[in-house]
């Protein structure tokens, strides 16, 4: 007996169902979530920078009592300018703890103009003629020598502190201002050269060619078409050495001792004396001290700028 030939059932997978289509939420009605972080993300930024700044120009207009007070004062409850003119009449600020570090301070912020803008000075006299060399030429080592200056960078200030302060002294400048301009030299003239490297790079050698054409010579061609060129980068460098020569400590507390070469870091760290801490008068030096580099890079804030971008770019 056979089995008649039955056709398979016809199955067939159901049909998906058609979904909704998700009603798009209007354009003024969603969060804009990155935004919301990326503000909140600058405003946290912005307060860990300024708050600190802040704090001290506050506590500078403070009597002791109220800069010391728990929960501190944001806002001086008395304002008073005390602390300025204690700069200012020296002989009265005798009586006072720290009364030596108000009358140094003037003198220690004409001192630190004095090596910061020789330190720039220099900077920028000796890493012109080597950036320009590691720019334009090509020799034997060059690669080898950029990083060796590299490297000198990387060596901690502490490491060479001791092999510095014999050097100075055997060579009779301690407590000048020589010996902390050799030693800022150390520190900022490697970096000026590898930035200064990569600007002058970017500078067409098409100009220098022109200007030979018209039989400049290479300082002639130096001093009036490619240093000009090439100013943004060199104002970014010396900015960049004075701010370091500026505000350097440690190297100032080893090699001078007395007002003739003391700098403003080494005078304002004074105010903090075994017998007491003179909070208030310490914040104004901080704030005196911060005014001169301020007002330069206000100065040359566009040319800075010009150099900051055009050397991240190129290097």
């Amino acid at each position: 007996m056979t089995t008649p030939n039955v056709p398979p059932p016809d199955v067939r997978p159901p049909r998906p169902r058609p979904s909704r289509p998700r009603r798009a939420v209007p354009l003024r009605y969603r969060v804009p979530w990155k935004k919301i972080v990326v503000y909140t993300l600058a405003a946290f930024l912005v307060l860990y920078l300024v708050l600190p700044f802040y704090w001290i120009f506050a506590m500078s207009f403070m009597r002791e009592v109220d800069a010391i007070s728990v929960p501190p004062n944001w806002i001086p409850p008395h304002p008073t300018l005390d602390n300025y003119l204690s700069f200012l009449r020296p002989d009265e600020s005798q009586a006072l703890v720290g009364g030596r570090a108000i009358r140094e301070t003037p003198f220690a912020l004409g001192n630190s103009m004095i090596v910061a803008s020789a330190t720039a000075l220099l900077n920028l006299v000796l890493a012109v003629p080597a950036a320009y060399s590691f720019s334009r030429l090509r020799f034997t080592g060059g690669r080898l020598l950029l990083i060796g200056y590299l490297i000198t960078r990387m060596v901690p200030s502490i490491a060479i502190i001791i092999p510095f302060y014999l050097m100075i002294r055997s060579m009779g400048l301690l407590d000048t201002y020589w010996a902390l301009i050799l030693s800022y030299l150390t520190f900022s003239l490697p970096v000026t050269i590898w930035v200064l490297k990569d600007f002058f790079r970017a500078v067409p050698r098409e100009l220098e060619d022109a200007a030979r054409v018209d039989r400049c010579g290479w300082f002639r061609t130096m001093w009036s078409v490619f240093l000009p060129v090439a100013a943004p980068g060199l104002v970014a460098a010396a900015v960049f050495s004075f701010m370091t020569a500026w505000s350097e400590f440690m190297f100032a507390l080893f090699m001078t001792s007395t007002e003739a070469a003391k700098t403003i870091p080494v005078v304002a760290a004074n105010f903090a004396t075994d017998m007491n801490t003179q909070f208030t008068l310490m914040a104004a030096a901080g704030v005196v001290a911060v005014v001169p580099p301020l007002i330069l890079v206000l100065i040359f804030q566009r040319l800075i700028v010009q150099g900051m971008a055009a050397g991240s770019v190129k290097g």
